[in-house]
């Protein structure tokens, strides 16, 4: 079972590889950050397109989830103190985890760097880094800290470090409220593990009437009647609209799902304070300047590339993340800010990696 060291006490990710293309030396190595309650077995329908895109996918899998170091007593304090300072370096800590993992495969692997083609000047090589949902958490903690990163991983990844996907962010990570009618999960500690995911699992795979990013979100907008699920709308509402997790086998849904994580760390997640999120978020896209030690503000990894995909058919939770995010950039100093590029995919819920691979494939063959 593969695993990355990723600090000096033995915490360790696992990882499975596609391995790299055969006789490719510019491929492009993606590593996918899975989200909250599914493992990144989620994302094995993608494996059989990458090749023909020359492109090696890494599924990683975050602290907590199996084959990876579990949180401890002492992981699960500092997430529930009262001290805010406590709160943030808990969750700072993750985001090193992150990019330990990048230079570790870098250096293991010995991945092609980004480098340009002298046939026809494109950019191949490197590698890229992808996070879903909830999983945006960590990765974009990363980009907040990563002016504080050991010297040696700031280097190697201004090597090798081309382009950050969020992939359809939660509202969770970004210390924002969502509005009333917009939300669609419900959280309840109190019932049992297997029911939370059940639940869980229903609500975000279910597909949502399409949404469209609002002009302005102040006031926010009035969501009457509430944004329910397709297949509550209708006795006659199309197969097609089915929830995704709902026309997964029992097997396939337990094969890609650790419900255990609900048991007290997800929820110590989720109350984390909103300040220290939207912190985290504002400090990775929003003014990205680190002082480099001469009391000169500057960018780390300027020339990274970042995307935001955004599904229509998502829920409300990730719709809403899509929003923040956008108008925060649109309201951030544009010499200090991220430059993001929006990607909208119609059509498709919080699953379409898992719906339709070929399709999600293809499209990040474009972004990476």
């Amino acid at each position: 079972m593969p695993t990355a060291p990723v600090d000096d006490k033995g915490s360790v990710l696992y990882y499975e590889d596609s391995g790299a293309p055969a006789g490719s030396t510019d491929y492009v190595t993606l590593v996918l950050v899975h989200g909250t309650g599914f493992h990144s077995a989620v994302y094995r329908p993608m494996i059989p397109f990458a090749v023909e895109h020359n492109l090696r996918l890494v599924l990683v899998n975050v602290r907590g989830y199996p084959g990876s170091t579990p949180y401890s007593k002492e992981d699960l304090e500092e997430l529930r103190s009262l001290d805010r300072a406590v709160q943030a370096s808990a969750i700072t800590k993750r985001g090193m985890d992150i990019a330990a993992f990048l230079r570790w495969f870098i250096e293991t692997e010995d991945i092609p760097p980004i480098h340009e083609r002298a046939d026809d000047h494109a950019l191949v090589g490197g590698i890229s880094l992808l996070s879903w949902s909830g999983g945006n958490l960590p990765t974009i903690s990363m980009l907040a800290h990563a002016g504080e990163l050991p010297e040696r991983t700031r280097t190697v990844l201004v090597t090798y470090f081309r382009s950050f996907i969020m992939f359809d962010p939660s509202i969770s990570i970004i210390g924002k409220n969502i509005p009333s009618g917009l939300s669609n999960l419900r959280r309840d500690p109190s019932a049992s593990i297997d029911i939370q995911m059940a639940q869980f699992s229903v609500v975000v795979g279910s597909y949502y009437p399409p949404y469209s990013i609002p002009d302005r979100t102040d006031p926010p907008p009035i969501y009457e009647p509430p944004r329910q699920p397709m297949h509550q709308a209708s006795i006659n509402v199309d197969p097609k609209y089915t929830p995704t997790t709902s026309k997964m086998t029992p097997e396939e849904l337990d094969s890609l799902t650790h419900p255990s994580i609900l048991q007290e760390f997800q929820h110590a997640m989720w109350a984390v304070g909103d300040n220290i999120l939207y912190e985290n978020l504002a400090r990775a896209f929003y003014d990205c300047r680190f002082d480099d030690g001469t009391g000169v503000l500057k960018k780390v990894w300027p020339k990274l590339r970042v995307h935001l995909i955004w599904c229509d058919m998502t829920l409300g939770e990730c719709a809403w993340a899509a929003t923040v995010v956008y108008h925060g950039l649109q309201n951030a100093e544009p010499a200090n800010r991220r430059a993001v590029e929006f990607h909208k995919f119609e059509g498709a819920n919080h699953f379409i990696h898992w719906e339709e691979p070929e399709r999600f494939v293809r499209l990040l063959a474009g972004m990476v």
